[in-house]
């Protein structure tokens, strides 16, 4: 079965089944911590192309001037303050990566697949990649991928783009069935996402 097809299969199937938890932790995240309840970036995807990535938004929103790194691998306010002002519930979308719902939208819409490289901004990936970076886009990013089934957030960021080169140039339907597996388990242990 074609890549694309079985993306729009899985996709309609989790956008069905989870609808209702995706409209209650919509309606929670608005009750709760206000307005926008979701987080739009701009990221790279097939051939290069730039898209809208969508989230739920599990930042808390900063004020006082306070400005928030966007660093994955250091989350810290500028202030050097921490990032453990996003609440209870926000910190729980993240650890068992139900924000990520949303990018059942970017699948549907073709601009992701269910399985491939995580998905970055223009400047972080070639700044990681470098001249791997069409190696990359050669395959549109997924929702997980081998190093979200291999420790997540545990590994390093040379770990991550190792294991992401290692799909691509490995990536098959059996490995890709192999990840969606794993992925259900990664995703209900909760272990290496913060």
């Amino acid at each position: 079965m074609p890549y694309r097809i079985r993306d729009l299969c899985l996709a309609v199937i989790i956008a069905v089944v989870l609808f209702p938890l995706a409209a209650a932790i919509s309606f929670i995240i608005l009750v709760v911590h206000g307005r926008p309840v979701f987080y739009f970036e701009r990221r790279v995807g097939l051939n290069g192309r730039s898209f809208t990535l969508y989230k739920f938004r599990t930042l808390a929103l900063v004020t006082n001037h306070a400005k928030v790194n966007n660093d994955l691998e250091n989350r810290v306010l500028k202030n050097g303050t921490p990032e453990n002002c996003q609440g209870v519930f926000l910190k729980f979308l993240r650890k068992y990566s139900l924000d990520e719902l949303p990018q059942v939208w970017n699948v549907l819409t073709g601009s992701m697949s269910i399985v491939g490289p995580r998905p970055m901004p223009a400047h972080e990936l070639q700044y990681r990649f470098g001249s791997d970076t069409s190696k990359v886009t050669s395959v549109r990013p997924g929702m997980t991928g081998l190093w979200q089934v291999s420790g997540r957030n545990d590994l390093t960021p040379e770990e991550r783009h190792r294991l992401d080169l290692c799909y691509i140039e490995t990536r098959s339907g059996l490995s890709d069935l192999k990840i969606i597996l794993k992925t259900f388990y990664a995703v209900v242990s909760g272990r290496g996402a913060y």
